[in-house]
């Protein structure tokens, strides 16, 4: 296995520290890529679509036919406010476990970490035999795009990727009672995506003389009635595979009713909705995210507004879940309107090229893991590669906790050192083992 040695996490650190909130930063976040991986940027071909980086790694050629692979992954992060981090989220702040800082986890970790294994396996000579390809997306946080505008252009240069790979599931602690290895969960479908407008307008006025219903009472009602928005549930066949392979693992009467999950879904719908993250595995779920109302304490709102986002469940689409919230809400008063949004993704198979290469470079890092697809909840720069290739698979190589997974978007966002190194390691040996 090629060598990655501690000094990579100076990498990781440096980049981190570089905001990429906005597109205006994004200049000086690729300028030091180029300073820290100068052999990747001498070997590869690299061109900018818009601020969106692309580049071919060229192959031997030595197996005709063979497609070839695409990585994936983002330079841009959600914003995070300063209050509240045990460490600044710009600090890259280093103990004696972590790296602490915003992008760790999503996504600056995975790009990083495909940065150093190229890197490392161009220090040592060695060259794919079929091209591989580089996505690195600048506006994924806010459903840009830029990884669509690089997906078009291999499209119109006849480049089909035998498979494609962007950020995703991560290995986790057992999912399941009985369960007793952690599992790789590989995306292999993605929910849709929403954000819709709730808005209501009234007069407005001094707040003494407030009417009946308050325009932000009327609003604050809808969304109450959101809450209870009757979503259907169903399980798509990725979500039935995943707890078919994780029922064949598990002790006891849960591992007894997953084994015949097809034939006992209300059971284990209600075994899975005790939890928030398997719960969101069953259908549709939509939650406000986003209020605004009167600029003035003493001051009737005139516009009330609430922002609902929305994760499209397989099988539903925008309009289904437009449908959905317009009768739960039952308000004519309560405007509704679609900001953007698009469908799930297709399903790629958990089996044959692409797959079988991410679950065989994981049994070599992690022999006791178990691997199993899944449908990822939030969305990916990977949905626009359906485009070129059927085969998109959404994972990142490191172990992550559940409350490591919770400062996703949130403070104290981090990642283990130990696991980030094993990472960079894997997409080595991915690229060295498969392409």
């Amino acid at each position: 296995m090629v060598g990655i040695d501690d000094r990579a996490i100076d990498d990781l650190i440096a980049l981190v520290q570089l905001p990429t909130e906005r597109e205006e930063q994004l200049p000086a976040f690729q300028s030091a890529l180029r300073d820290r991986f100068p052999r990747l940027f001498s070997a590869l071909d690299v061109e900018s679509v818009g601020a969106t980086l692309l580049a071919r790694w060229p192959g031997r050629g030595d197996e005709p036919g063979a497609g070839p692979a695409l990585l994936m992954a983002h330079q841009d992060v959600v914003p995070a406010p300063s209050e509240g981090w045990t460490h600044p989220p710009y600090s890259g702040h280093r103990d004696a476990t972590h790296v602490w800082g915003r992008g760790t986890l999503d996504d600056k970790g995975s790009l990083v970490g495909i940065c150093v294994a190229i890197e490392a396996l161009l220090a040592e000579g060695f060259r794919p035999a079929r091209d591989v390809w580089l996505v690195f997306g600048h506006d994924e946080e806010t459903m840009g795009t830029g990884a669509a505008s690089a997906i078009a252009a291999l499209d119109a240069a006849g480049v089909w990727p035998a498979w494609a790979l962007d950020e995703g599931g991560a290995i986790i602690e057992p999912p399941i009672a009985g369960v007793e290895r952690d599992v790789a969960v590989v995306g292999v479908a993605e929910k849709g995506f929403a954000n819709i407008r709730m808005r209501v307008a009234q007069l407005g006025g001094h707040a003494s003389t407030p009417p009946r219903l308050a325009a932000t009472s009327r609003l604050a009602r809808a969304i109450r009635r959101l809450d209870r928005a009757p979503f259907p549930r169903s399980l798509p066949e990725p979500s039935l595979r995943m707890l078919e392979l994780l029922g064949a693992e598990a002790r006891g009467a849960q591992g007894a009713v997953l084994r015949r999950v097809r034939r006992s879904r209300p059971l284990v719908e209600r075994i899975l909705a005790r939890d928030d993250e398997t719960r969101a595995m069953l259908s549709t779920t939509a939650v406000v995210t986003q209020l605004s109302g009167s600029a003035a304490p003493n001051a009737l709102a005139e516009e009330a507004i609430a922002v609902v986002n929305a994760r499209i469940a397989t099988g539903s689409s925008v309009d289904d879940t437009f449908s959905v919230i317009r009768r739960a809400i039952a308000d004519p008063l309560v405007e509704l309107e679609v900001l953007h949004g698009h469908g799930p993704s297709p399903e790629s198979p958990a089996s044959g090229p692409g797959w079988a290469d991410i679950e065989a470079a994981v049994a070599r890092m992690r022999p006791d893991v178990l691997t199993v697809p899944y449908v990822m909840l939030g969305g990916t720069d990977g949905r626009h590669a359906h485009r070129i290739t059927d085969r998109v698979y959404r994972f990142t190589p490191f172990a992550m906790t559940r409350e490591e997974r919770l400062t996703l978007h949130a403070r104290d966002e981090r990642i283990r050192i130990d696991t980030w190194l094993d990472g960079c390691r894997w997409y080595a040996d991915l690229i060295e083992r498969s392409c």
